[in-house]
């Protein structure tokens, strides 16, 4: 079956001699390998769009039972190519590339999360690398794929009365759990945990004007990292990256 669709690189492998394996977000079939024969050598077929933050129309051929498609080629229609003459954009851009290919199921449309990418992209181009962006966009990522933590309430007994010394964010039980419902997790202070709530509220657009405070920005990063770790099962390797960079 051919088929063609709006797609966005997540990542890129070289394959042999000439070809790439790449994973490509589609807006009608979701996440999926397709093999791209003579990338490396072909500029007519696939050009400088066929790179990291590369988002575009692809020509695909799929054919049932078989793991990797074949691209037969990829417009750029529109890409962010600026993002790669700024190394904290480039770490940004990639961990968000790698956090939702994480994430995402494969060979499943979702419309509103390639948006929300495609959003995302167009923030970083427009303005510096944030935390607080990374953070929002974090925040309507796992909104989107159903994993939205709850923050406004104990998840075990409804409380709203938060903000004790002995809360904890409880990533198995999806949310916060209060002091006097002894829940498993990592502390959870109540400035991070009002911040997080405030960035629930906001999306890509208002990122701009959304500041923190180092110390609360570093326990939401925490806090958020444990949730997606915990469905990802590992590290990220861009948030390594990242962190590396604010140490240098």
């Amino acid at each position: 079956m051919r088929v063609t669709t709006a797609a966005i690189v997540l990542r890129t492998v070289d394959y042999g001699e000439a070809d790439r394996v790449v994973t490509l977000f589609t807006r009608d079939h979701g996440k999926l390998s397709a093999l791209a024969r003579g990338a490396r050598k072909s500029v007519k077929r696939f050009g400088a769009a066929l790179g990291l933050f590369g988002v575009g129309e692809a020509l695909l051929v799929d054919k049932p039972n078989v793991e990797l498609a074949t691209l037969e080629r990829f417009d750029g229609a529109r890409g962010f190519p600026a993002l790669m003459s700024d190394v904290a954009k480039v770490a940004h851009g990639g961990y968000a590339c790698e956090v939702t290919r994480e994430l995402i199921p494969p060979r499943q449309p979702e419309p509103e999360i390639f948006e929300l990418l495609v959003t995302f992209f167009a923030a970083l181009e427009a303005a510096p690398a944030r935390a607080e962006t990374l953070r929002i966009f974090e925040l309507r990522l796992l909104d989107a794929l159903g994993l939205k933590p709850q923050l406004e309430a104990c998840v075990a007994c409804g409380s709203v009365e938060l903000g004790a010394a002995g809360d904890v964010l409880d990533v198995r039980r999806g949310g916060v759990v209060c002091a006097h419902c002894h829940g498993h997790g990592r502390p959870l202070v109540d400035d991070v945990r009002r911040a997080l709530v405030d960035a629930q509220a906001l999306d890509l657009h208002g990122a701009a004007a959304f500041a923190l405070p180092a110390a609360v920005n570093a326990g939401a990063r925490e806090a958020l990292g444990a949730i997606i770790v915990d469905h990802v099962g590992r590290p990220l390797k861009s948030l390594e990256f990242i962190a590396k960079l604010n140490h240098a």
